[in-house]
């Protein structure tokens, strides 16, 4: 993961993100083309020359891309089972996610990444039906979130704060594989025509001399 944590409310300078621009609809979209992106960069990367570059660490510390990849997955799944939680309750308490422990709890480093981009876009869909069809009312609903410190939130801000989420982490899966890429070798040129060769095929035989000859003369 970053070492730096992003911000949970306003501008966040690494990825641009800003919780307070945006309507309902604008963020959930982008959260949706957002998460494309990532499913689209760990799928090309899995079909490159190496396909375990997305499994690579660029730091001990710093998330690969298949890890990265499972986390906004995951994200994606439980900020929706949180919207219906927060309606289906009066102040819901969020059980923790635990990002950390997920990481080695579910292996993340060993998961297939066609089936993780497969699901990451399946989860992103579910997530925007879910909440593109909030009332005003409804976004206002509150339930006690736990990070980065417990306090109650609203499923606007739970909107927001999972739309900033994948952007930020787009950023980051990106950015990864353009450290650990192996780079693209490119064709080897075409060797030039020895002299002989362009000889050859430039310079006519005496036979074709001969019968050209002949020819002109007839």
């Amino acid at each position: 993961m970053t070492i730096q944590q992003p911000p949970v409310d306003g501008y966040c300078e690494q990825c641009g993100f800003n919780y307070d621009t945006g309507d309902l609809q604008g963020t959930v979209t982008l959260l949706i083309r957002q998460a494309a992106d990532c499913s689209m960069a760990l799928t090309k990367a899995a079909a490159g020359p190496d396909p375990d570059v997305v499994r690579l660490r660029p730091e001990p510390d710093v998330w690969s891309a298949i890890e990265y990849a499972c986390h906004v997955r995951d994200v994606l799944e439980i900020q929706r089972q949180r919207i219906a939680q927060c309606l289906a309750e009066d102040r819901p308490v969020y059980a923790p996610m635990d990002r950390t422990r997920r990481v080695k709890q579910f292996k993340y480093e060993e998961q297939d990444p066609m089936e993780v981009a497969a699901a990451l876009m399946r989860f992103a869909r579910e997530f925007g039906a879910a909440a593109r069809v909030l009332t005003p009312p409804q976004l206002g609903r509150l339930g006690l979130y736990n990070y980065p410190v417990r306090a109650p939130r609203t499923l606007g801000w739970i909107i927001r704060h999972t739309a900033h989420e994948i952007q930020h982490h787009r950023l980051d899966l990106i950015t990864i594989l353009a450290k650990v890429e192996p780079p693209i070798v490119p064709r080897p040129k075409a060797e030039p025509a020895s002299e002989a060769e362009s000889s050859s095929e430039t310079e006519p035989s005496l036979e074709a001399e001969s019968e050209s000859g002949e020819k002109a003369a007839d």
